[in-house]
């Protein structure tokens, strides 16, 4: 089995912390996961335990199951359980998770004893390193960790751009988030348009000068085969991450610059070597994992994850593992 691994190298103006995070969105455990992958999830787990030893936390923005109102079952939800602990403990490094719009039941009747499915329910286990956000914070030394988690409401593609972004800008300020000068802050959101489209962009104030990370996904079922991203580099820098392009497939990977008055064009992994990011003291790097599930409406996936350096003023790094993106079985 093949994994791509994006490696980016992310530095921000007068932020003198140094930490390496590995992500990954869109799990999406289900029956479908466990009938046809539940050996791909294996192998895709024992690789990046295998080759990346040395991080400071794992950040999962979201879509850990797939449609849970209408697939409750406790075998999948323990597969999901066991296979994040064992990555936690096998890299020794703490988990930090945020709700994707799979994550919630689809109304409140959906499921009986609907706490028994929470995420945090069956999830979270902060004494061995496994934390659930919704609408949280956690701080642990020079972190804070940040879970936005928006109803379901926020995700309806037909309320997307403006009231979609609004019905999110307005839960976002309503949790009252408090981003320490002097830490690294991290923001996990499964939809990273709610804080990079411009026109909401520039409502939220300094929050990209807090900001170091904003990590999603989301956007795993459409995205552009590695040699079509090839491509059409030019059209795909020219669009930005958050349109659609010909023919309607959302470009779905990579890295893009954000403040409170312009968002960049993607920036796409190179495919070779890592990808240096270096932001400005008013600026956030946005990084949109292209997601684990094995399937998709367009083109057969293949599992990814991300591989993030924040670079300190005066760190340097040295990639151990060399530049190589696709890690062979």
């Amino acid at each position: 089995m093949q994994i791509t691994r994006d490696y980016f190298v992310v530095r921000k103006d007068f932020l003198d912390i140094t930490k390496r995070f590995l992500s990954f969105s869109d799990l999406h455990y289900s029956y479908l996961q466990q009938l046809f992958y539940k050996k791909t999830m294996a192998e895709y787990f024992a690789q990046i335990i295998q080759n990346e030893k040395q991080v400071d936390g794992v950040l999962i923005p979201g879509d850990l199951l797939f449609y849970l109102s209408n697939f409750p079952d406790e075998r999948y939800l323990n597969a999901l359980k066991e296979d994040l602990q064992n990555l936690v403990y096998s890299l020794s490094a703490p988990a930090f998770i945020s709700y994707g719009n799979h994550d919630f039941p689809l109304c409140q009747e959906s499921i009986k004893e609907k706490e028994k499915w929470d995420l945090k329910y069956f999830l979270e286990d902060r004494s061995n390193g496994i934390y659930v956000l919704d609408n949280e914070q956690v701080k642990i030394d020079n972190m804070t960790i940040t879970g936005f988690s928006p109803k379901r409401d926020a995700y309806n593609t037909t309320y997307m751009p403006d009231k979609a972004l609004s019905m999110a800008y307005q839960e976002f300020q309503e949790c009252g988030f408090d981003f320490p000068s002097n830490h690294l802050n991290i923001l996990l959101s499964h939809e990273n348009k709610f804080f990079t489209y411009p026109n909401i962009a520039c409502e939220y104030g300094d929050l990209y000068q807090s900001l170091a990370l904003i990590v999603g996904g989301h956007l795993h079922d459409g995205y552009l085969p590695i040699i079509l991203q090839k491509m059409f580099q030019t059209q795909i820098k020219d669009q930005g991450i958050w349109e659609m392009i010909p023919p309607s497939i959302d470009m779905c990977r990579g890295l893009f610059k954000v403040s409170n008055s312009f968002t960049s064009e993607v920036i796409l992994p190179d495919f070779d070597h890592p990808t240096f990011v270096n932001l400005k003291e008013w600026e956030s790097a946005s990084i949109v994992n292209r997601g684990v599930a094995k399937y998709s409406w367009f083109f057969y996936g293949r599992p990814s994850y991300s591989l993030i350096d924040i670079k300190g003023d005066s760190t340097s790094f040295v990639n151990t593992k060399g530049s190589i993106r696709k890690l062979n079985k």
